[in-house]
């Protein structure tokens, strides 16, 4: 989108990728009124297709909307989408062993998110050599061939949006400083440039620091308060993770700061929600992870039918803040624990 359609921010819900959101409404909607449910045409090799899942954490609201979005869309062609199964920790080597047991069903494909770009793809490299089809999501494995689509949002475009919402929110000027975790994470990267990038257009917006804290609640904690010490003129705070906006919000709270340093971050998980519920938080970017499951049937559905199967496919994102935090369209947004 184009940063001068930002005329009020605060109440402005943003949306990008919209040819995305148009790939996932148009084809969807389609599917319901002409697809074959459970039982229906057995020469539709989608109907009664298996549909396996495994994610790299158990219980996290984001994983689990994923495979809720996956069985929604599943169960509108007739497919036999399974339970998400993932460790308790964001742990490769447990996960890959889950994926290895999962694989012994046979399914006839896997939605997957791995815990880490190349080891995360040993466990698929013989479900690829027996021809299930793999879709990637989220986070990518370094090894394009080992999956068909990989689907994610867009980290540049969303980093652009939610940083120029942030910069009209502060009049265009004023210093801002930029919270990230681990510098080499290609997530962690795509958010930083997209926030460098959007500020280019506001001469005015000075970056007096770009941060990158141990993942630990006293560290993030810690420096975001020693960067309101060192810049008592701090206009605003970026954050890339909602740990980054929790321990932030601490400091802020303890300088006495909130609401007079803005902050935006990322995710719409309970931390944030609560947050922007609160004030301490002005706006995030909401990824679509139920979204990103119905996708990822979308491209199944293709590959199974021997049509165009799409390698790389923008999920939606929008901007809630939190004027429209507890709104309908805004709890629609929420990363819930538990498919609606």
């Amino acid at each position: 989108m184009n940063s001068s359609a930002f005329t009020k921010p605060s109440s402005r819900r943003l949306i990008v990728a919209t040819a995305a959101t148009a790939l996932l409404l148009g084809p969807l909607v389609a599917c319901s009124g002409a697809a074959p449910e459970a039982g229906g045409d057995g020469d539709d090799p989608v109907a009664g297709a298996t549909i396996a899942i495994a994610g790299p954490q158990s219980g996290d609201p984001y994983y689990v909307q994923v495979a809720c979005g996956a069985q929604a869309a599943g169960a509108e062609l007739g497919m036999d989408v399974g339970e998400l199964q993932a460790p308790q920790n964001q742990n490769q080597a447990q996960l890959t062993t889950i994926v290895q047991n999962v694989l012994t069903s046979a399914p006839d494909a896997l939605i997957y998110t791995p815990a880490d770009p190349v080891a995360g793809g040993i466990p698929v490299q013989s479900a690829r050599a027996d021809g299930v089809t793999v879709i990637d999501v989220d986070a990518q494995l370094e090894d394009e061939e080992l999956y068909d689509s990989f689907i994610a949002s867009n980290h540049y475009e969303g980093a652009k949006e939610i940083t120029t919402y942030l910069a009209e929110l502060i009049g265009g000027e004023g210093k801002i400083a930029a919270i990230g975790s681990l510098a080499t994470n290609p997530i962690t990267q795509a958010r930083i440039k997209g926030f460098e990038d959007a500020l280019e257009e506001y001469p005015d917006i000075e970056i007096v620091s770009i941060s990158y804290p141990e993942i630990s609640a006293d560290i993030i904690q810690a420096n975001a308060a020693s960067t309101l010490v060192k810049y008592p003129d701090l206009k605003a705070i970026y954050t890339t993770n909602y740990l980054n906006s929790t321990g932030a919000a601490v400091a802020l709270r303890n300088a006495d700061a909130v609401g007079d340093v803005k902050m935006v971050s990322w995710d719409a998980g309970a931390a944030n929600v609560e947050l922007l519920q609160e004030g301490v938080l002005q706006a995030t970017v909401a990824q679509q992870p139920f979204a990103m499951g119905e996708l990822a049937i979308e491209q199944i559905a293709a590959q199974l039918r021997g049509e165009e199967v799409s390698k790389t496919v923008d999920a939606p994102v929008e901007i809630l803040t939190s004027e429209n935090v507890d709104s309908p369209e805004g709890e629609a947004l929420w990363y819930k624990t538990e498919c609606s």
